[in-house]
This record gives structure tokens, C-alpha cells and sequence, in this order.
């Protein structure tokens, strides 16, 4: 039977249709909505259940503070009405708190869903519960989340949790509550042209030393070290028997003719060297910035641009190379293969 004086049904079952979260008995959104003590009704029409949360915390609190005054001084709180009273309404107005922070992080973690629902290989891969190490861990950041831009933000990491479980390590989770202001928004500026796990540099240009330093002092990206970091290309033959040099990029990629001129070894080519260059072998390679795992976690939580910052690298590239050398790609989970796309 379940606890909840109020509420004597438990949904195990439930498509949240409306929210744009389909969840059925293995959801991760409905185990993280049990784990934080929400309930759906009340997180999508909080304002009109407003009394009914409050009475239903009242209940439990008090039911709480009874057990608590058993073992641990009962006598007293009878002699001293006044004390029991002070007791009770601090215990209560921190539960109160904590369970509304939690409810408008819960809040915000729908509405993020709805906005960008998950796909049906999201919401069947993966266990059929959130990791409870995280949810420990997640509980406590939700809890204190108590102004609207943490609310946001916590919200942004449970909806990518449910998309991808494992995705935020404990230290990922350090680091999203640490992370500097300054830091944040040139993060944030450069996932705006993030593919993947790299920034092509042709897209967000060459960081100031202090820039880079404190991306890579907050574990957000590989130290580029003095010679920089490329995204190698590998030649492939595609499905008309072209053999094409290949980039992957995530769920985009982009593909070179065999035969392109990019100029002599370690040279720029017909371009400059930030867009495309040449390796030692003659084969194209692509100067990046390299996230670390912290930081595609990270990533995770910011608005998906990758769609914008493929066409944005094509529109470089097709400045210096011909349009027929160039192609782009988008993964096709139906085929599991990479399709060309008319970019």
C-alpha cells in the first residue's frame, strides 16, 4: 500500500503524450519523478494543486516530526507547546523548500523533453532506471536549486540523463555546479559550433591562451598543446564504388573527393589553414578544439546547434573547394549507416 495519504494510486505504466515523453513501465522519467517525490499532475498544473502539495507535505511532515519526537524527546515537546511548535514549522518550511525546488527542477526537465522529445531508441536504450548513484548525487543539487537559472539548469541535466543514461559522471556533475560565469559563456558561445566532441576552428577561430587555459583548468577541454588538434579523415568507398575521404562528426559527417587539391603536405591548400589543412600522407584533416567526456556532458545540457554548425563548416568550405568535392552526411539510424544529405 502505498504511503501517500493523498494519492492512493502508483502509476507503473504511463505516455505522457501531452509533455511530448512517452514512458512506459521501463521509463526513466517516471523512476526520476518517483525518486524526487513529484507527481505528474501536480508538476504540469502546479499552480491549481498548489494546496494539495502543501497539504500533502504538511501530512508526511507531521508524520515525520511524530516518529522523530518518539526517539528522541517526546516529554519535552508535551511540556513545551512552544518549542514543539518552533520545531515543527522550521522541519516543515525546509521540507517545503526542498520539495519545491525539486518540483520546479522536475518542471523544467519535462519542458525540456517536451520541447525536444526523445526519439524511440532514446526511451528504449539504456536501463530502465536512472543510476541511483546519480539520482543521490542529483537530488541534492535539485534541492538547493532554488532560483530560476539553477532550476533551468538542473532540469537541462536530468532531461539529458533520461536521453542518454551515463552521461554524467560524478565529476561532470562537480563541474556543472562549479563552473564560473566566465567560463560558462565562452563554453556555451562555442558549443553554438560544436560537432560532436570538437569545435572546428574555422568556426569559432583561434582561443586566446587565457581562454583555452580555463576550458582546460575546468576539465572542459583537451589542452591543444603547442601544435594543435585535428580531426582525422580515413578513405572510404561510398555506395557507387567513389572512394572518398571521411570525416566523422557525430550524427553528421562530411566527405571529400579522393582526388582534392589540398596542396602540398602540412600546407593549407586552396584555403586557409584553419578550414582544412593537409597531413604528413596527403589525406585532409580538420583543425579542432577536442571536448573532453566532462565536457560533452556538459555540452549536453546547452541548446543543439550541430545541424547549424554543419551547414556554417560547409559554407567555409565550399568558399575555397568545389561544391562536387564537398559532401555532407547524416547518420540514419533506420540503415545505421551514414546517408548523403542535401546540404
Amino acid at each position: 500500500m502505498t504511503d501517500d495519504v493523498l494519492d492512493k494510486e502508483t502509476s507503473v505504466s504511463v505516455e505522457l503524450t501531452e509533455s511530448g515523453v512517452k514512458a512506459k513501465a521501463k521509463s526513466r522519467t517516471v523512476a526520476a519523478l518517483d525518486r524526487l517525490g513529484g507527481n505528474l499532475s501536480e508538476l504540469l498544473n502546479v499552480r491549481m494543486e498548489r494546496h494539495v502539495t502543501r497539504e500533502r507535505a504538511i501530512i508526511t511532515g507531521e508524520k515525520k516530526m511524530i516518529e522523530a519526537a518518539v526517539e528522541y524527546g517526546i516529554d519535552r515537546l508535551k511540556k513545551d507547546p512552544d518549542f514543539a511548535e518552533r520545531v515543527a514549522e522550521k522541519h516543515l518550511r525546509k521540507i517545503f523548500h526542498r520539495q519545491d525546488n525539486k518540483d520546479a527542477v522536475l518542471v523544467e526537465a519535462i519542458e525540456d523533453l517536451r520541447h525536444d522529445p526523445l526519439t524511440d531508441a532514446e526511451a528504449e536504450a539504456g536501463p530502465a532506471e536512472l543510476n541511483p548513484e546519480f539520482m543521490d548525487r542529483f537530488e541534492r543539487y535539485a534541492e538547493d536549486a532554488s532560483t530560476e537559472e539553477l532550476r533551468q539548469k538542473w532540469g537541462r541535466v536530468l532531461s539529458a540523463e533520461i536521453r542518454k543514461p551515463g552521461t554524467f559522471s560524478r565529476k561532470a556533475l562537480r563541474v556543472v555546479e562549479e563552473l564560473d560565469a566566465q567560463t560558462a559563456q565562452l563554453f556555451e558561445r562555442l558549443c553554438r559550433s560544436r560537432l560532436e566532441n570538437v569545435f572546428p576552428k574555422s568556426l569559432v577561430g583561434e582561443l586566446s591562451f587565457a581562454e583555452a587555459a580555463s576550458l582546460v583548468t575546468a576539465d572542459l577541454m583537451v589542452d591543444p598543446g603547442a601544435a594543435g588538434q585535428i580531426r582525422q579523415s580515413v578513405l572510404m568507398k561510398a555506395s557507387d564504388e567513389r572512394e572518398l575521404w571521411f570525416v566523422p562528426l557525430g550524427e553528421y559527417a562530411i566527405a571529400f573527393q579522393k582526388d582534392i587539391n589540398l596542396g602540398q603536405p602540412g600546407a593549407a591548400g586552396t584555403g586557409p589553414a584553419a578550414v582544412l589543412r593537409s597531413n604528413k600522407d596527403n589525406n585532409p584533416v580538420l583543425p579542432v578544439y577536442v571536448l573532453t567526456s566532462t565536457g560533452q556532458a556538459v555540452a549536453e545540457i546547452l541548446p543543439n546547434h550541430r545541424r547549424e554548425a554543419l551547414l556554417a563548416l560547409l559554407g567555409k568550405l565550399r568558399k575555397y573547394w568545389p561544391h562536387e568535392d564537398i559532401l555532407a552526411l547524416e547518420w540514419m539510424p533506420s540503415v545505421s549507416s551514414y546517408q548523403v544529405s542535401e546540404m
